[in-house]
């Protein structure tokens, strides 16, 4: 059940036939949600928008819909106009994205609804780094929840950190992102579950969140299924994942 405190207000996007992502901000800050829609599904009905603390937006999608959500933080908009993120940003200039994904790092919830025998697909990625805690819970009884409600940034190596101005650890990247080589980017030489093993720097995902992606072949512990379900994203989720 959502604390009382969490509907201070709420936004309601209308669809029809659609499934509805609960999409909850429960952190101490305002942050600002994205979402990207994967090859040949539409874009939903906002593809970024403002979510204040203790707000939730329902935001329907169509009941076959691919593609992934993920929060902006440390935004702003400079005197000509133009919006931009610290973290997460999508640089398209605007609180929309606009069909431009999130620049690593970033925590992503990823969806593929109505795939192989019926079943929704889900999952939290840390592969492309972490900026935000979230969590994933389906609505069906006996469905899984998965997500990373651990503030990765706090345990971060220092050569993965990203930060802003002030010193303030902001995302924690990946070290493919990093270190740009086949080991740690799954590629060459390393591009299948054989050879493309976990690290001593995935292992630093995997250990804060176990049911997360944390790096790209990763799938036994981190990819789940359900059918025909809604599902409640939550940012700073209270309950650990």
């Amino acid at each position: 059940m959502i604390p009382s405190f969490m509907h201070k207000k709420i936004y309601i996007f209308t669809s029809v036939n659609a499934i509805t992502f609960t999409i909850t901000n429960n952190c101490e800050f305002t942050v600002w949600p994205a979402t990207l829609s994967g090859g040949g599904h539409p874009p939903l009905d906002t593809t970024g928008f403002t979510l204040d603390p203790g707000s939730t937006v329902y935001l329907p999608a169509p009941p076959t819909w691919s593609g992934r959500i993920w929060a902006r933080t440390h935004c702003s908009t400079d005197p000509t106009g133009r919006f931009s993120c610290l973290s997460g940003d999508c640089a398209s200039g605007s609180i929309s994205c606009s069909g431009a994904g999130g620049i690593p790092p970033a925590t992503l919830a990823e969806f593929t609804l109505d795939g192989a025998d019926g079943n929704d697909f889900y999952d939290t990625s840390l592969v492309d780094g972490f900026n935000l805690p979230l969590s994933i819970v389906p609505d069906v009884a006996g469905c899984s929840a998965t997500g990373c409600a651990s503030d990765v940034n706090q345990l971060c190596p220092v050569e993965l950190q990203q930060t802003a101005d002030d010193g303030e650890v902001i995302g924690c990247k990946s070290p493919c992102l990093v270190f740009q080589t086949d080991q740690y980017c799954c590629t060459g030489a390393y591009s299948d579950p054989h050879t493309c093993t976990a690290t001593d720097y995935s292992r630093v995902f995997k250990d804060a969140c176990p049911r997360a992606y944390s790096y790209p072949y990763d799938d036994p512990t981190s990819t789940f299924t359900c059918v025909a379900a809604n599902y409640l994203i939550t940012f700073c989720p209270v309950d650990g994942i």
